[in-house]
């Protein structure tokens, strides 16, 4: 059963990617889009069993091995899609979200369960990963929308504007997706940080302070704290704001994937 419930919410997402696709190279945008909204919704619906059936079969929540994270990150993602489409209704949004979705889902194929880890018995974990992912998802987000302001502010210094300055919204409503998801993206990681902090002083050994993930989640963390300042103080929008958005998100990456392969006590997820 939940093979089958995952496999069908990928060739949903796979199918709405198709459509995304196909809403922008074709001249029926809104049929083509309409149809990505419907097979995304049938998706997240599935995915969302998914991981209710993966819960109370395994006992817990699935958010222990790598493989489970990324499933779970997949979900997280395609949760700020809707959000960010039911409040702004930006169509080229599942064009730039929808493919880490499909990557992200394709990519437990290749990755074994691991065995969890004792300490995973405390619930301070589903605080700690859940706050984080959302996080996550949030700033890829607010990535996409400084990639899509940059786009709309060159199509409107250009003298003859292409297709995509017609299917994208104002440079305010962009920036206004920009800001409030960077702002919440921070708060669930300044979250999920503090309930690591918690679990770490209670039930790790000695040392969790080194740990490489640790320390590229703080960086992380700090590289959106002084986007969020420059924000505040120097109005920074455009090519500064997109520069250290990206860099953010890379690190993210870096603190999710990479990191791990560094060793320490996070290289077993």
């Amino acid at each position: 059963m939940g093979i089958l419930l995952f496999n069908s919410a990928f060739g949903f997402y796979v199918l709405g990617l198709l459509h995304s696709v196909a809403a922008f190279v074709s001249k029926q945008k809104n049929i083509f889009h309409q149809i990505a909204i419907v097979s995304v919704s049938v998706g997240f619906g599935l995915h969302s069993a998914f991981l209710i059936y993966s819960a109370v079969e395994k006992g817990r929540l699935p958010l222990t091995d790598l493989r489970e994270a990324l499933t779970f990150f997949a979900w997280t993602v395609s949760l700020c899609f809707f959000i960010s489409h039911l409040r702004y209704r930006i169509k080229p949004l599942g064009l730039f979200l929808l493919p880490l979705v499909t990557v992200l889902m394709l990519g437990t194929i290749f990755i074994k369960s691991s065995p969890v880890p004792e300490i995973f018995s405390s619930s301070w974990i589903y605080w700690h990963t859940i706050c984080l992912f959302l996080a996550y998802g949030m700033f890829f987000v607010t990535f996409i929308a400084s990639l899509l302001y940059l786009f709309q502010e060159r199509e409107l210094k250009g003298k003859k504007p292409k297709t995509f300055y017609y299917w994208l919204p104002s440079l305010v409503l962009l920036d206004d997706l920009f800001y409030k998801f960077l702002i919440s993206g921070f708060c669930f990681m300044t979250l999920g940080l503090l309930a690591g902090v918690i679990w770490a002083e209670q039930d790790w050994v000695g040392g969790w302070q080194s740990d490489p993930k640790v320390i590229a989640a703080l960086i992380t963390w700090v590289i959106y704290l002084v986007l969020i300042y420059l924000r505040l103080t120097a109005g920074w929008r455009g090519k500064r704001a997109a520069l250290i958005s990206m860099i953010g998100f890379l690190s993210i990456l870096f603190t999710f994937l990479g990191a791990r392969y560094l060793g320490g006590l996070h290289s077993f997820p």
